[in-house]
């Protein structure tokens, strides 16, 4: 070992602070606390500071910085009479913006689609931010109308429809996939749910079900290709092979009954 070698401090838990024998380059959990350390500009960070500066990477345009942050959690704590969460301090500050710039139709959509996140992130219903989101945009003179659905789903919305499917709430996932513009990703969720669907009705004999549950999807699918095309070069998912094997089984059945 160099003399430099001598010297190199071995990296730290962020969490225990216990020494590491190698320094992470990805979210892994410390074997001594077992608690989550992430990496972020190359630095370890506990779960809690990771979050924090993923939405002043977020905020950033609007000026926010750590000590904004850190001044809205102290003042929010003292009202709360505990520790504020980081959401519920975003949450302030979301709030806040939304007044500040109450003008600016840009910056609003922007911060009500920053609400949808958020709400998505705990396993909440965004709709009513994305609405929000999407009647601003309406209003914006840099946007001209097309022609769009309700709202628009990103990833964290995205992953919040995800939970509601693996969770059976097959409904409440599809009530929000039908508002949303048609994206290969959302059209991609609405093919699961008619697979979850039409491999239920198999399940009871109802071979008419899964017929209509599978082709209705790929209907809706071939209605929304050139919007896909346009949008991101991408065609909409179609049927897979299981699917379709399934759809050709129930044809069958339907036509032997």
């Amino acid at each position: 070992m160099g003399i430099m070698g001598l010297f190199q401090r071995k990296p730290k838990c962020p969490n225990c602070n216990a020494p590491l024998q190698a320094k992470p380059t990805r979210k892994q959990e410390c074997p001594y606390c077992n608690k989550l350390i992430l990496v972020r500009n190359g630095q370890l960070v506990t779960e809690e500071q990771a979050t924090i500066l993923d939405w002043l990477g977020a905020l950033e345009s609007f000026g926010i910085s750590r000590k904004d942050f850190d001044e809205h959690r102290s003042k929010l704590s003292k009202n709360f009479g505990f520790q504020a969460s980081v959401n519920d301090t975003i949450w302030r500050i979301l709030n806040n913006l939304i007044m500040t710039y109450a003008r600016n139709e840009a910056a609003l959509e922007q911060i009500y689609r920053e609400m949808a996140k958020l709400v998505s992130s705990e396993g909440k219903d965004p709709t009513q931010y994305l609405v929000e989101a999407e009647k601003v945009r309406k209003r914006r003179p840099d946007k001209p109308l097309q022609i769009k659905k309700q709202v628009f789903l990103g990833h964290d919305e995205l992953k919040y429809v995800r939970g509601l499917r693996k969770e059976g709430k097959l409904d409440k996932a599809e009530e929000l996939l039908q508002k949303a513009e048609p994206s290969p990703a959302v059209l991609d969720e609405l093919r699961k749910i008619a697979s979850t669907r039409a491999r239920a009705a198999k399940k009871n004999g109802d071979w008419k079900a899964v017929v209509q549950y599978l082709e209705s999807y790929t209907t809706y699918a071939s209605q929304w290709r050139e919007h896909c095309i346009e949008m991101v070069n991408q065609e909409p998912p179609a049927l897979t092979e299981s699917e379709n094997l399934l759809l050709t089984e129930a044809k069958e059945k339907l036509a032997s009954g």
